[in-house]
């Protein structure tokens, strides 16, 4: 869900090139680094599969642009690079596929007998990798143990739970404290995933580390950690799951990060693929005959993040003026490399999910190119009071070249309308502290996130961002509570999607606590002998790697 400092890698050496540009008003097109990718692409032109190979490969080596992992337990694995891997290794009780959809996975079925009860009938023949069957014991454990363990991510998740069991031999039920119908699509994440509990129980604090990796049931096995340079993983013969390719017998996951590195990987043939390839090396791999550059889409959205209600930011009029200042048209071509293209809502599109007709209507209601109302927003400052106007507003951005672009974006916009304004740059290795810790952020006014959601549904998305206790809610907004506590227990869809349509409104006329800012598509660099993999990002939950076959070349 989870918003790193940035997925990017862009050259700093862009930075005063891109300043100059934002300055100016952002104008014009190119420049400038991204974590989404290369090329302008509209929406008609983004790709939710490469196309399908039929041959098989021996080896490949697929980067992993964050760099080396902390560990593989999925339990503890909320970030682009531990969930690369391990999206292809353990699996979850739903899958959330590529066209942003939610489907039976390790779960074959499930009931919903009463407004407190799940019934989830397990899967059969499903093995884990050292040919035992998942059992519903198995199911059960991980399920607590995402529930009770502190060194779980997703125990949050659990809060409505009361109990989870085993009441068959393929079946567990799990009984909630009141009505939740956000849990059950939950599963779709790593809130849902399964290990085996033998192998957890053995082996305890040690599993994810290089010498134990995990025991699941996925495409791919855990067979190799070399520490600093490589994860090595190999095609599980025995996988359930006979629709999927599976063409790739063994995948090595290097950590490049450097820019020059990757690109000059990916050109040579000696990196065969990755997901948000450098921005600095997009023109080449464009122009490239060594693999191709495919764009999709992602539920993925930079924007500002409301910290500090006492401030000037704590005026809606104030927040609304500086949201009508921000050149987001020019920011999302200069920054984001034209992969960057306003948000009508602070949820994007690709989570629109059970309510997409009522978002989609909503959200083209109030649609903006994102260009500057510069007059419009001064207007809107005139009603304010001097105190108020009169007040610092600070900004802090990790020290990259795409967070230090859009940081000078809106303190350019800041500056237009007669709003005093600080940016605050801050080593990107100690930024997350801004969005984790009270006494670091202080009274920080805006920070900078890239955000994605567990799950393609807008509850999650809302819950996380604008509801009280949510991890990006910095500011403790409670202005939805009691219609997200609705939403949540309301088991008509239809019913439900007028909710959330309420609670968007509410959030887009308040600008509150996250601006409208830039959504974001994915990119995928296949090398010249493979194909097949999602272009749209689902990769940090679904087994993406099983689709990859060969070319013949």
């Amino acid at each position: 869900m989870y918003s790193p400092p940035s997925r990017g890698r862009a050259s700093a050496l862009a930075v005063a090139a891109a300043t100059t540009l934002l300055l100016a008003g952002c104008s014009g097109s190119g420049g400038g680094g991204t974590s989404g990718g290369g090329a302008n692409k509209s929406a008609d032109a983004l790709t939710t599969f490469t196309p399908t190979g039929k041959g098989s490969v021996d080896k490949i080596t697929w980067n992993v642009f964050q760099g080396e992992p902390q560990t593989v337990d999925p339990f503890q694995s909320a970030d682009y690079t531990p969930n690369m891997i391990n999206s292809n290794m353990c699996e979850t009780l739903f899958a959330q596929t590529p066209d942003y959809k939610i489907k039976p996975n390790l779960a074959a079925s499930y009931t919903n007998p009463d407004p407190k009860t799940w019934v989830y009938k397990l899967r059969g023949g499903v093995t884990f990798w050292d040919g035992s069957p998942m059992t519903a014991d198995d199911v059960a454990w991980s399920m607590q143990h995402n529930m009770t363990a502190k060194s779980s991510f997703y125990g949050y998740l659990y809060a409505n739970v009361a109990s989870v069991a085993k009441t068959g031999a393929d079946e567990v039920t799990v009984k909630l404290k009141k009505p939740d119908y956000l849990f059950n699509d939950e599963l779709a994440s790593y809130a849902g995933v399964v290990v085996q509990k033998k192998f957890y129980e053995q082996h305890g604090k040690k599993v994810g580390t290089p010498g134990v990796g995990v025991m699941c049931t996925g495409p791919y096995k855990f067979a190799k950690w070399t520490r600093g340079q490589s994860i090595s993983a190999t095609r599980y013969d025995g996988y359930w799951n006979k629709s999927l390719p599976l063409k790739v017998k063994n995948i090595d996951f290097t950590f490049l990060t450097d820019d020059s590195a990757i690109t000059s990987g990916l050109l040579s043939g000696q990196i065969d693929g990755t997901y948000g390839p450098p921005v600095a090396g997009i023109s080449q791999l464009r122009a490239s005959s060594a693999g191709k550059l495919y764009s999709g889409p992602a539920p993925l959205a930079v924007t500002l993040v409301v910290a500090n209600e006492k401030g000037a930011m704590g005026n809606a009029d104030v927040r609304k003026a500086l949201q009508m200042a921000i050149d987001w048209k020019g920011i999302g071509k200069q920054v984001y490399a034209g992969e960057g293209t306003p948000a009508s809502l602070q949820t994007v599109p690709a989570v629109y999910g059970f309510a997409k007709g009522d978002l989609t209507k909503y959200g083209d209601s109030v649609k903006t190119d994102g260009t500057p109302k510069l007059d419009e927003a001064k207007k809107l400052l005139a009603g304010v009071p001097a105190d108020v106007k009169s007040k610092q507003i600070s900004m802090v951005v990790p020290q990259q070249a795409e967070t230090q672009q859009l940081g000078v974006g809106i303190k350019d916009a800041a500056d237009k309308i007669g709003l005093k304004f600080k940016l605050n740059v801050v080593p990107a290795t100690g930024y997350s502290n801004y969005l984790y810790d009270p006494a670091t952020r202080g009274g920080t006014d805006l920070l900078y996130t890239q955000f994605w959601p567990n799950i393609p549904n807008p509850l999650d998305w809302l819950g996380l961002t604008a509801v009280t206790g949510g991890t990006f809610n910095q500011s403790g907004y409670k202005g939805i509570d009691a219609l997200y506590a609705k939403a949540v227990g309301t088991k008509d869809e239809a019913a439900r999607s007028k909710l959330v349509v309420q609670m968007e409104t509410k959030l887009h006329d308040e600008m509150n606590p996250m601006f409208n800012g830039i959504q974001l598509t994915n990119d995928v660099w296949l090398g010249s002998k493979i194909t097949g993999a999602p272009a749209a990002f689902d990769y940090v939950y679904y087994p993406w790697a099983a689709h990859l076959t060969g070319t013949g070349k």
